[in-house]
């Protein structure tokens, strides 16, 4: 009997043990789920933009993520913000006018919800000559901290699509010196937010966006910008879409190496790109995408993956609220390729790559693994019946 009990205590003691272990473990690799939101009205097609419907603070589950960005803010000529959607000087435009009405619900419903602004976005113009001295660089970041105390926002997130830029050209202005200025408005950017983090009582967060290119860390010294900021939120999707010559995944995790497109290119290859300038795993989140995109007219080969077509789907992507209603419609077959660990549609001519749960169960185990900070999501207008945050949520918790 006194060996039995024996026994029964050390069982007792090793499980305890082990389940410490478990739970230290998750603590030390908890995932940061931060989301972008957009400021224009929801919908996959222009006609279903054209109702301007936005979102409501209802429909967000702030208990689902950590961050959430509002998208976007743009520069006037004077290098201040404002967003079409809610102050533009176009009235037609103002489609959002109660937007910060429903970000202070937000903030009363999830107190822990940090909330920020998100400024640029792709063919946002303004930021070379905003940057390019100091007295610009001032009078924007002043308006930013600004909108921080007047919305009781909780930081920045600068979406400067591109610094300096790749050599195939960019739709904004660009100078050479903007990888240097770049640095500058970080720095004096993090500056101002520390005193007002004093003047507050509160942290404040900055972070930026950056492509899942090659050229951008060879252009940016990133390893300097690092100081300066929270997160490097790597855009880790459009691979593929319109401007590409055939079908192809726009957010795989790894390569395939059918890939006809400059032998191919992944969420992992991206990652590795950051890693190996030295940057802290803590301080990188991959960005998904909870939208896909499409094309028609597709040859059958191969299940459509990697063929020619006659034109582009869904132009602006297409939503993964609608990407599930086809899937479940039954015209559609769901596909996967286990090399790429991406999923598609297709139903004989129309092709659609995205992600789910499956793509989405690999990446985050990815993380764990590579002890990254978390996930970055684009958008959550694109999910805004949380199919895909609900995983995330019981994944990444």
């Amino acid at each position: 009997m006194k060996q039995t009990k024996t026994l029964l205590f050390l069982l007792t003691l090793i499980v305890s043990l082990m389940a410490c272990q478990s739970i230290q473990k998750k603590d030390m690799h908890r995932i940061e789920v931060v989301s972008y939101i957009r400021t224009w009205p929801l919908g996959s097609t222009q006609e279903e933009i054209e109702k301007n419907i936005n979102w409501k603070a209802e429909d967000i589950r702030g208990d689902m993520i950590d961050m959430l960005n509002i998208s976007f803010g743009l520069l006037t000529q004077n290098n201040k913000i404002y967003i079409p959607e809610y102050n533009g000087k176009d009235e037609k435009k103002r489609t959002f006018p109660n937007l910060f009405q429903e970000v202070e619900k937000l903030k009363k419903k999830y107190p822990s919800l940090k909330i920020n602004l998100s400024v640029g976005g792709w063919g946002a113009d303004g930021f070379s000559d905003m940057a390019a001295s100091r007295e610009n660089r001032e009078t924007f970041i002043k308006d930013a901290i600004d909108w921080i105390k007047k919305h009781n926002l909780d930081g920045l997130d600068i979406d400067w699509e591109y610094p300096v830029g790749p050599d195939w050209g960019l739709p904004i202005k660009t100078r050479p010196e903007d990888a240097q200025n770049f640095i500058l408005l970080l720095q004096e950017t993090r500056e101002a937010l520390n005193l007002a983090e004093k003047e507050l009582g509160r942290p404040l967060g900055l972070s930026i966006a950056v492509p899942a290119s090659t050229w951008y860390v060879e252009k940016i010294d990133i390893k300097e910008v690092e100081k300066y900021i929270t997160y490097f939120k790597i855009m880790c999707y459009d691979y593929y879409g319109a401007w590409s010559d055939t079908t192809g995944h726009h957010t795989n995790l790894y390569n395939n190496p059918s890939d006809p497109a400059w032998g191919g290119w992944s969420t992992d290859q991206a990652i590795q790109l950051y890693l190996e300038k030295g940057i802290a795993p803590e301080k990188i989140l991959m960005g998904v995408a909870f939208y896909g995109r499409a094309w028609k007219g597709v040859m059958p080969e191969n299940n459509g993956l990697f063929q020619p077509y006659k034109e582009a789907a869904f132009p602006d992507g297409i939503s993964y609220t609608d990407i599930e209603k086809l899937e479940k419609s039954g015209e559609y077959t769901r596909y996967w390729d286990d090399l790429a660990k991406a999923p598609f549609l297709y139903n004989g001519d129309t092709w659609i790559t995205y992600d789910d749960r499956e793509s989405l169960d690999y990446k985050i185990k990815y993380i764990e693994e590579k002890g990254l900070g978390g996930i970055m999501v684009w958008e959550y207008g694109h999910d805004i019946e949380e199919r895909l945050y609900s995983f995330l949520h019981e994944k990444a918790r």
